[in-house]
């Protein structure tokens, strides 16, 4: 069976690096689809093809952080669980080079993290519906990561830690996660990280039996649940640190009255984001680049999109 190769396109075709990035980024699905297929229908990962896409999008971080991020943090309205899961290796990595990971750390995340949902496909459908399923069932779905994890455990140049990635990305830190509802230290370092990095990118990404969450409600929530000793404190303020209390996409209101979108993180300020806002006054309305680091009289007052029907939602501060 053909495995299709990241392939790297030279930075000297005259294209911008942004359009590159994303060129190689939907490439890099292309290959995980491949990925995935095979370890449908074999049983077995090809380690070089993985590697090449983590190794790319460890060069995407160090060539062009923000872009990288940006899509890393795009929404997810289709493509689950290839794309998810070229996500989540990109944003765990990101977390992981704030946090200092090692090289080493840095390729483990990164493939664990990528690999980490392959047993999805193995799920049968009617357990991913949005029907209502039997406790058996739900064991049964409860089971998808460890598929991931013993096929990385057969391939003997695999990082031993990427395996823990995969077994451990949904269990917590008080126990209440799966597949074996482990707790506490018995969860490996990265997998911690893991964790919040994928429950990020699945809560702003809408599923069958729910609408998307908006990236701020998102990061609230992954918050409170760190407060309430469900997530590793240092993995979250580096999520924190890498996303923003605003995350890259949302939609933003000032106490200027202007509305803008978050294209930036300030990973020292992180209340206070890169925004492009625009004066719903102005005909036509232009956007400025306003980074609120350098401009302590503006802040955040409200978040939502423009096109919603209710008022957005005020910015509420939980205790």
């Amino acid at each position: 069976m053909s495995v299709t190769t990241v392939v790297e396109t030279p930075a000297t075709d005259g294209a911008s690096v942004v359009a590159r990035l994303r060129r190689e980024f939907i490439g890099a699905i292309g290959s995980t689809a491949d990925l995935f297929t095979r370890f449908v229908s074999e049983n077995e990962f090809d380690l070089t093809v993985a590697m090449q896409v983590v190794a790319q999008q460890r060069r995407h971080l160090s060539e062009d952080f923000d872009t990288a991020l940006t899509l890393a943090l795009q929404p997810l309205y289709d493509g689950y669980p290839v794309r998810h899961s070229v996500q989540s290796s990109m944003l765990s990595m990101a977390m992981g080079i704030d946090a200092g990971f090692t090289d080493d750390e840095l390729e483990a995340i990164g493939l664990g993290c990528l690999v980490h949902d392959a047993g999805m496909l193995l799920v049968p459908s009617r357990l991913l519906g949005v029907g209502p399923i039997t406790e058996r069932d739900r064991r049964e779905l409860m089971r998808h990561p460890l598929a991931a994890a013993e096929a990385l455990a057969r391939l003997k140049e695999a990082p031993p830690a990427a395996r823990y990635v995969a077994a451990q990305i949904h269990e917590r830190l008080d126990g209440s996660g799966y597949p074996h509802g482990v707790k506490g230290s018995a969860i490996h370092r990265l997998a911690r990280y893991a964790a919040a990095s994928d429950t990020f990118l699945g809560m702003i990404a809408p599923r069958p039996h729910r609408e998307a969450h908006e990236p701020y409600r998102a990061m609230e929530d992954i918050l409170f649940a760190a407060h309430r000793g469900r997530f590793e404190a240092a993995a979250v303020r580096a999520l924190l640190r890498v996303v923003s209390l605003y995350p890259i996409g949302s939609c933003v209101w000032l106490n200027d009255g202007r509305v803008g979108r978050v294209v930036r993180s300030n990973p020292e300020t992180v209340d206070r984001p890169v925004i492009a806002a625009l004066d719903l006054d102005v005909d036509p309305p232009v956007p400025q680049m306003v980074d609120l680091s350098a401009h302590p009289q503006l802040c955040v007052v409200r978040v939502g999109e423009l096109s919603t029907e209710k008022e957005p939602s005020p910015v509420i501060r939980r205790q």
